[in-house]
Order: structure tokens, then C-alpha cells, then sequence
């Protein structure tokens, strides 16, 4: 019973969105593709971080101590030594 009641539920679903996609109104307000491309090129660069959320990358990472020594020497910084072990969501590293 819960089986023809859920195919009966999908077969509904299915022809309303038929009848909606089909409706006049919805083809003539259907942007071309190239509007398409266009809009979505526009909302990934308005989406993209700004110079200021990158400064992340701006951080010399290293995969060892002695390349992290090396560079704190040339650019007179401290190391900041991050390690993990385990699961980073639990706040221990």
C-alpha cells in the first residue's frame, strides 16, 4: 500500500513539474545560453575572496623545521610550528 501510494506520489510530482516547465510564461522569459554563461562567469568573480580574505596564502608554509629555520632567518620571523595528529575537529592537533 505504502509503495503505490508512493509511486502514485511520484507520477503527481513528475507531471506538475512537466506542467510548469512547459508553461508559456517560463519558455519566454528563458535567457540564451551565452546570457547564461555570462551571468554565472559574473556570480564565480563576485564570489571570489578579495586580497585581504587571502592573506592566509600569504604565509610561508613548509614541510619541514629546517626549511621553516632557514626561511624565519632570511626574513628575521619566528616559526609558528603547527602539527597534526588525529582529527583537526576535535580542536586538538
Amino acid at each position: 500500500m505504502i509503495a503505490k501510494n508512493k509511486k502514485m506520489l511520484a507520477g503527481l510530482i513528475l507531471a506538475g513539474c512537466a506542467v510548469v516547465l512547459s508553461s508559456p510564461a517560463l519558455v519566454a522569459t528563458r535567457a540564451a545560453d551565452e546570457d547564461v554563461a555570462t551571468w554565472v562567469s559574473d556570480q564565480v568573480k563576485s564570489l571570489q575572496p578579495t586580497a585581504s580574505e587571502k592573506r592566509f596564502d600569504e604565509i610561508g608554509w613548509v614541510r619541514s623545521i629546517v626549511q621553516a629555520e632557514k626561511l624565519a632567518r632570511q626574513h628575521n620571523r619566528p616559526v609558528f610550528l603547527f602539527t597534526f595528529n588525529g582529527s583537526i575537529d576535535t580542536g586538538r592537533c
